[in-house]
Formats: structure tokens, C-alpha cells, sequence
């Protein structure tokens, strides 16, 4: 039990470190703009897959470290990550029995939310001018939502992380 759980926590980490990683990386303005959301995603898939363990704090924790990550203002995208889990945790019971097209329409949606937040706030901060080109990675993260969620099940699955 003592191992399934050390997995457990191995697995979920470098899920999270390979997300932070795809989300800084440096892509050619073109391609930058819709970069999928990958610390949204990952911490969605997480929440629906073990909501008894993963929750809240998760969120918020993930979204200080993007922050940091990222140079943004303190807590712009926990204020976001915590509303993907609110969201998710509302509603995991039901996005796990959606077939897959319907969780990514879920995705589109949620992200999209998550993507407004910033938007918002960062307009407050004096930032990014309101634009509808700022909802792109909500529909490549949506497009992705498929390979991603399958990706994270079958190392969910393979190392019996419970």
C-alpha cells in the first residue's frame, strides 16, 4: 500500500513538472498565441480522476508556483486554478462519465472561464487589452484534452496511483 501510495505522489509531480515545462517553453509568436493550458488541463484531469485527494490547496499551491513561473502578479493564476478545480470538483462525477468529445466540450468551457479570469484581471492590472484572441488556448487545449486526459490515465492506471 506504503508503494502504490509514494506513486501516487511521484507521478502526479512529474505530471505537473512536464505541464510547467510546456508552458514556458518558448514558441514562435504565431504558435505562442494559442498555446494550449496545460497547468489547467493537468490540474483538471487530477481532480476528476482523485477528488478525495486533490482539491483546493492543490490549485492554489500549483498556481503560486506558475506565477512564479510565469513573473505574473501574486496569485493571478491561483485565482484562476482555483476556479478550474471549484468547477471540476462540482462537477467530476459527471465529466467522468462524459465520452470523451462532451469532457473536451467541458474543457472548452472550463478553460475558457480560466482564460476570462486572467483576462480580467490582468486588464484591472493595466495589462492586456480585451481581445477574443485570448480564448485561443481554450480550443487547442480542448483539441488536446482527448490525447492529454489518455496520456495521464494510462500513468494513472500503470502505476496504480489510487
Amino acid at each position: 500500500m506504503s508503494v502504490q501510495r509514494a506513486n501516487a505522489h511521484w507521478v502526479v509531480w512529474v505530471s505537473l513538472l512536464v505541464a510547467y515545462v510546456l508552458s514556458i517553453l518558448p514558441m514562435p509568436a504565431w504558435l505562442s498565441i494559442a498555446r494550449p493550458a496545460w497547468i489547467p488541463m493537468v490540474i483538471l484531469y487530477w481532480i476528476m480522476a482523485l477528488p478525495e485527494r486533490f482539491g483546493l490547496l492543490f490549485a492554489f499551491l500549483t498556481g503560486i508556483v506558475l506565477d512564479v513561473f510565469l513573473g505574473t502578479y501574486f496569485g493571478q493564476s491561483s485565482m484562476g486554478l482555483l476556479l478550474v478545480a471549484v468547477i471540476g470538483l462540482g462537477l467530476h462525477r459527471r465529466l467522468r462519465m462524459f465520452p470523451w468529445w462532451q469532457q473536451a466540450f467541458m474543457v472548452l468551457v472550463i478553460i475558457g472561464l480560466y482564460q476570462m479570469l486572467n483576462l480580467w484581471m490582468r486588464a484591472l492590472l493595466g495589462g492586456t487589452p480585451p481581445s477574443l484572441w485570448y480564448l485561443l488556448p481554450s480550443v487547442s487545449s480542448a483539441a488536446l484534452w482527448p490525447w492529454v486526459s489518455g496520456v495521464l490515465r494510462f500513468l494513472r492506471r500503470y502505476f496504480r496511483v489510487i
